[in-house]
């Protein structure tokens, strides 16, 4: 393995661990700690990751919004999956919140078929997967249309959704970082997912698994007001601890 394949493959290790020693490391690639600490310091220099007394852990990456069409196409296995792991937790009859990120499209797609579902949603693609059945109602969100989220925002969203409550809510996000929680790119996509969050009973976050260790520009929610949070994969294990200390459950799809 040369060094920048081992270098590589670091990398992805840390990134599905969060941290790890550089014994672990060591053991891991079957190299010396030596060389183990050459391409940590190398990573460190490329903003990859930072160093840590005997080992290392990945820096969080900031993420820039992208148009939703793009996002769609975007780890679409995994999303159909969480999708399909979310929609079990629906009943007929629920009053449930979906916010305007493809994993919730993607949940929505699911959704089409249950009778005597009230679905609150400020996401023009989310409401029109689901206005074909007229066995269940869409209370879509008026405001200011973003056209390339195709999500309403604005001051006449946010005051309609406090006029509303639901029993639970399913939320995508930028990314996911235990200090700052759950972030957008957008100030108003923010803002509305604020007032989404608030407007539901419980918080069911949908996160692929490489949004673990992203962040975004702005918080929209913290690790304290997440119920449940549905993903692809096991998360890494500081996240895993720090979840379930903060009493939030954990469904791998």
């Amino acid at each position: 393995m040369t060094a920048f394949d081992r270098r590589t493959a670091i990398l992805g290790y840390l990134q599905r661990h969060g941290r790890a020693s550089t014994r672990e490391l060591s053991r891991q690639f079957g190299v010396s700690e030596v060389t183990i600490r050459t391409d940590l310091m190398a990573l460190q220099e490329s903003g990859w990751l930072d160093r840590r007394h005997g080992g290392a852990e990945v820096t969080p990456r900031t993420v820039d919004e992208q148009p939703f069409d793009q996002r769609r196409g975007q780890h679409g296995r995994e999303k159909a999956r969480i999708a399909a792991a979310a929609a079990a937790l629906v009943r007929p009859g629920d009053h449930v919140v979906l916010d305007g990120s493809t994993t919730a499209f993607q949940l929505a797609l699911e959704l089409r078929g249950v009778n005597g579902l009230t679905v609150i949603t400020n996401n023009l693609k989310v409401a029109e997967a689901l206005a074909e059945n007229s066995g269940l109602e869409v209370l879509l969100i008026g405001g200011v249309v973003r056209g390339g989220t195709w999500s309403t925002v604005g001051v006449l969203a946010e005051e309609m959704l406090t006029k509303l409550h639901a029993s639970q809510g399913f939320y995508g996000a930028a990314g996911f970082t235990i200090d700052r929680g759950l972030t957008d790119a957008d100030t108003r996509e923010a803002q509305i997912k604020r007032a989404l969050v608030a407007a539901a009973g419980r918080v069911n976050v949908l996160l692929d698994s490489s949004k673990f260790g992203q962040q975004a520009l702005l918080t929209f929610a913290q690790l304290s007001q997440v119920h449940r949070v549905i993903t692809d994969r096991e998360p890494p294990p500081e996240y895993t601890d720090a979840l379930r200390s903060a009493g939030a459950e954990i469904i791998i799809a």
